[in-house]
């Protein structure tokens, strides 16, 4: 029978027996509590959470969502996998944008998910494949200035991205969101050909780290700033002079074989013989600049003498090794201020023993390597250009770049937030804002090598790197390596 009808059968039969007024109340209560369980998984159920296809996370249901036939598919190539609170980042801003805009289906996937291992060069490929082909699979993807400078590399095109992908300084509200030197410095455009291609989320600095109980254990104080080429060889020299009297195998500089990170170096050294500022940055070429070169690389011959690099530095895969120096196996490790978000991911306690400090200068400079860089693009022919646009606009909001600096001790080219490195309190923290009070806006890095040999000329770094892994190894002689790339050189 049902449970509402024998529910009044009982009020009924009270009634009679003059009890009604005693137990009508709970009767009628308790009818109201049955009704209610018949019918609330049809009339009150939830709505279906927002749609989000990612990448697995331990103890994630990989049960395969409901599809909404109405939405708007969004595929968005990740970036950050693996590097702690920035993939945590990543994650978050997704679930936000889909809960906030429920009529798009995000697909995340990260690029290391896609072309098999987190890869700039594969993918570059990828990318560039995607052009020949015209098979636009993914509408946002990973876009750095070096992923640019390889697919240009690629397509034979420094300025693909003109025709390629969205010029999102032309999207109403963007050149609004971000902070005036991006809009105002064409540095930022020449970066990707001409047009900004996404928010400029990521700002960042080179940095020469140390790892502190190596330099402890070899008996050396490194300078936290104004450190000269002159120090930087001083601890050079010990490192090969504390291998030879313990028989030891300590390397100075910790390299890969996919990324010549001494590049940094090289660029800072260069950059700091010439003295000013726009003279660095501009892509001219000079009889100042070949002086500097020779000069630069006179040095690396220098440091070649002592045998600094790590033994395995043509095998390593920076992405797989980039822990090694915090098992003591280099003391230096020249690379940005995200390695914190790396290491942190790795090992929480190891990464305080690696100390940011200046890289080495020629000369004392008001100016200094780093920058601001985007981290995505939109396929101009992308099948979801305007739900791409959408997200690429979430990205530039002031509650995003909060998060970004609280997360990764970095700063942005984003309007609004209000965290400060300065307020925290490790190493990480101060060096942040002891670089950002120093040098303000006066930063800047080259991810091609017209900086030296003018714009014509801007796809020799492959040839400049080659030349500086053989100084170091002493492969080859300065004037040997500055003849060839003067040579190589388009008048």
């Amino acid at each position: 029978m049902n449970p509402l009808t024998q529910c009044h059968k009982k009020i009924q039969s009270h009634c009679k027996r003059n009890l009604c007024g005693l137990w009508f109340p709970l009767l009628l209560l308790f009818s109201l509590l049955l009704i209610g369980q018949t019918t609330c998984s049809s009339s009150n159920s939830p709505l279906p959470p927002p749609s989000i296809t990612s990448a697995a996370q331990p103890n994630q249901s990989t049960q395969t969502p409901v599809p909404h036939p109405e939405k708007t598919p969004l595929n968005w190539m990740g970036h950050w996998y693996g590097e702690d609170k920035r993939e945590t980042l990543v994650r978050d801003v997704a679930q936000e944008f889909a809960f906030r805009n429920q009529d798009i289906d995000i697909t995340l996937k990260f690029s290391a998910e896609i072309v098999g291992e987190r890869s700039k060069v594969l993918t570059a490929a990828y990318i560039a494949n995607m052009i020949q082909t015209g098979k636009i699979e993914w509408d946002i993807v990973w876009m750095d200035d070096q992923i640019y400078q390889m697919v240009g590399e690629t397509l034979k095109d420094p300025n693909w991205g003109e025709k390629y992908l969205v010029n999102i300084e032309e999207v109403p509200g963007f050149a609004q969101s971000q902070k005036s030197f991006i809009i105002d410095d064409p540095t930022y455009r020449k970066q990707t050909g001409g047009i900004l291609v996404g928010p400029y989320l990521e700002g960042y600095y080179y940095t020469l780290y140390y790892n502190a109980d190596l330099a402890e254990k070899i008996g050396v104080k490194i300078k936290a700033e104004n450190m000269t080429f002159d120090d930087l060889l001083g601890y050079v020299q010990a490192v090969d002079t504390y291998n030879q009297a313990n028989g030891t195998h300590i390397a100075t500089f910790y390299e890969a074989a996919d990324w010549t990170s001494l590049e940094i170096l090289f660029q800072n050294l260069f950059k700091s013989e010439l003295g000013d500022f726009e003279t660095a940055r501009e892509e001219i070429v000079s009889p100042e600049k070949q002086a500097a070169l020779l000069k630069t690389l006179q040095a690396f011959e220098q440091l070649g003498q002592y045998h600094p690099l790590i033994e395995s530095h043509a095998e390593n895969d920076w992405f797989m090794t980039r822990n090694l120096v915090l098992e003591d196996k280099a003391l230096f490790y020249i690379n940005g201020t995200w390695m914190y978000s790396h290491w942190q991911g790795i090992d929480e306690d190891k990464t305080f023993k690696m100390i940011p400090v200046e890289l080495p200068v020629f000369q004392e400079v008001d100016y200094y390597l780093g920058g601001y860089i985007p981290t995505w693009a939109i396929m101009k022919d992308a099948p979801h250009r305007e739900a791409a646009i959408k997200l690429m606009m979430y990205w530039s909001t002031p509650e995003v770049a909060e998060k970004w600096v609280r997360y990764t001790k970095n700063p942005t080219g984003i309007k609004g937030n209000v965290a400060s490195a300065a307020t925290g309190a490790d190493v990480f923290d101060q060096f942040q804002a002891t670089m950002a009070e120093k040098y303000g806006g006066n930063v800047h890095y080259a991810a091609n090598a017209g900086y030296i040999f003018g714009t014509m000329n801007s796809q020799l770094r492959p040839e400049l790197e080659a030349g500086l892994r053989a100084l170091l190894t002493g492969q080859a002689t300065a004037q040997e390596i500055y003849s060839q790339l003067i040579s190589e050189a388009k008048e």
